[in-house]
């Protein structure tokens, strides 16, 4: 294979290193964020209390609740001569029985609304959303940055060994299927690696062309066809593994 055709093929990918890099930033200022998002929309006890209509109340039953530390109360007090009921989840709940007298704190016009329990900020309305994106750009985060040391190897396997031109064949596999690759005096077969460059697209296509590179664990197939265009060769990462049967 000309140097002048395999030279920019390699160096692409340290792009993939590149954007794998910026997208482990992103991730983290995302999380960042979130965390900023979630001090702003925790309610300042002091100013619940402030604010509050302030009532007594009888806990009338203890559960475990579905989420994990946490307990069901169902407090039963009185707005004005009207009785009310309400269940609240709150971790560990603090010792609290049946039977056991509480200070209650409500949303004024709101009775419904329980903003506290014994000086405690009650309700999880700031977890609902932001918590579950905090602890995806938490993961996302180490998860890029592996990516790019991920890139960083397999650019270094394949301008050690170069490209080869070769044809490949896909074999049936939701997301990371095995691939045959024909070589002019040999054969491999590799297995795709976890990643968001996937080979399943191609499926089907028997013996396609393709250009590989890198060893063992640090190689790719490039395949004539991108993601979105077909005049764009899309690379793969892979890593060989023994010839079976199948």
């Amino acid at each position: 294979m000309h140097d002048d055709v395999a030279i920019p093929l390699i160096e692409k990918l340290s792009q993939f290193k590149v954007r794998a890099l910026a997208l482990s930033v992103l991730w983290l200022v995302f999380f960042v964020v979130c965390q900023f998002g979630l001090d702003l929309l925790r309610p300042d006890p002091a100013e619940v209390v402030r604010t509050g209509v302030w009532v007594q109340g009888t806990v009338e039953k203890v559960e475990p609740s579905s989420k994990s530390g946490r307990k069901k109360i169902t407090l039963a007090y009185f707005d004005g001569s009207k009785p009310r009921t309400i269940a609240v989840g709150m971790r560990g709940a603090r010792g609290l029985e049946v039977g056991d007298k509480v200070s209650l704190v409500y949303e004024p016009g709101n009775p419904a609304k329980l903003l506290a329990l014994d000086g405690e900020v009650v309700g999880d309305s700031d977890d609902v959303l932001l918590t579950p994106l905090s602890f995806s750009a938490f993961l996302g985060f180490p998860v890029c940055l592996y990516a790019a040391y991920l890139w960083r190897s397999r650019y270094r396997s394949a301008s050690k060994t170069g490209l080869r031109e070769a044809t490949a064949t896909v074999r049936p596999g939701w997301l990371y299927p095995r691939i045959d690759v024909y070589l002019e005096h040999d054969y491999k077969l590799l297995q795709t690696r976890r990643s968001l460059r996937i080979a399943p697209r191609f499926e089907g296509l028997e013996k396609v062309p393709v250009f590989i590179g890198g060893e063992e664990t640090d190689m790719i197939v490039i395949f004539p066809r991108g993601r979105f265009s077909k005049d764009t060769l899309y690379t793969v990462p892979v890593k060989e593994i023994e010839p079976d049967t199948a």
